[in-house]
């Protein structure tokens, strides 16, 4: 902002001009020229600090719902990394997600999320899976899942998956104790559709 020979003073946008204008009417005068000039850096420092003050509450929010996210099944809880294998695949327009975590860490999850569950004596792994549509992305929450683990020597362990209302996601505990290679399928029933699914959870 200049101020010309005459008296008149410059500005460079066009909400600063308006301002400027509203100001003049009050600071029309020639004896008031400074006050005009004083009044309008006011606003002009006022504007910036507003301009400050939003950009501030926007990062607020952007971190909130971060903090928030990682309370979610998918990795996270309470800001502390768990330890879960995640695998996906796609089975006839529907994303089947399995995701693979030791009972201890579970364990760690479930009471970072004050969520009372009892781990199941004799496993070692607690298997979630989560059912998508491919298209609109809506979770498949009124599926029939049965799932079959077959450990490196052949032998196999069959469930029920169990809903979880709150994770919108269906899960059982299976025991997983040696080292090696796992094939872990699924037989998902969504009214008269059946299909299947599967993966290969290595454990090193």
């Amino acid at each position: 902002m200049t101020q010309s020979p005459e008296g008149r003073v410059k500005v460079g946008g066009c909400l600063e001009l308006k301002i400027a204008m509203n100001i003049f009417m009050v600071y029309r005068m020639p004896k008031n020229i400074k006050g005009f000039v004083k009044c309008f850096e006011e606003v002009f420092i006022m504007k910036k600090l507003i301009s400050i003050l939003g950009i501030f509450l926007l990062n607020l929010f952007i971190l909130t719902s971060l903090s928030f996210a990682q309370h979610s099944h998918g990795g996270m809880s309470m800001g502390t990394p768990m330890k879960m294998d995640t695998k996906e695949v796609l089975v006839e327009g529907v994303k089947v997600t399995f995701q693979m975590m030791a009972n201890d860490e579970h364990r760690k999850m479930l009471k970072d999320m004050k969520m009372k569950e009892d781990i199941e004596p004799g496993t070692t792994h607690n298997i979630t899976v989560t059912l998508k549509e491919e298209k609109s992305r809506k979770e498949i929450t009124n599926a029939q899942i049965n799932m079959k683990v077959i450990d490196p020597k052949g032998k196999d362990q069959i469930k029920a998956l169990k809903y979880e209302e709150m994770m919108k996601s269906y899960d059982a505990y299976f025991n997983l104790p040696e080292k090696g290679k796992y094939q872990v399928m699924i037989l998902f029933k969504m009214g008269d559709q059946k299909k299947t699914a599967g993966i290969y959870y290595e454990i090193k």
